[in-house]
């Protein structure tokens, strides 16, 4: 349940500082961003169903490595907010590692 909530709040904030991005006029990290929610919401599907055999975060490092190449041009404040999500996401990935998959309710 842990990881589950984890993911939740990832996406929750993901898509926040996506929308902001967007208001911002800064288009590809918005756009980053929300392939990052995308992805999140993938693995959250799989988490609170049973397909929680099938979940993996093999689609998180490609996202992530995006993000990094263009969080300075979200500026320094936003900046640091997105780093702080995408060291959460970065945990939330190891715990989701093959053969660890969360058991049902974890």
């Amino acid at each position: 349940m842990e990881v589950q909530r984890d993911v939740r709040s990832a996406i929750a904030i993901a898509y926040e500082l996506s929308r902001h991005e967007h208001v911002q006029h800064r288009e590809h990290v918005s756009q980053a961003l929300g392939e990052l929610k995308d992805e999140l919401a993938r693995i959250e599907a799989k988490l609170g169903g049973e397909r929680i055999h099938e979940v993996t975060a093999e689609g998180l490092p490609p996202v992530l490595k995006q993000i990094e190449e263009l969080v300075e041009d979200a500026g320094p404040v936003v900046g640091d907010q997105i780093k702080t999500l995408m060291q959460s996401v970065e945990r939330i990935a190891r715990e989701l590692k093959p053969g660890q998959a969360p058991a049902p309710g974890q």
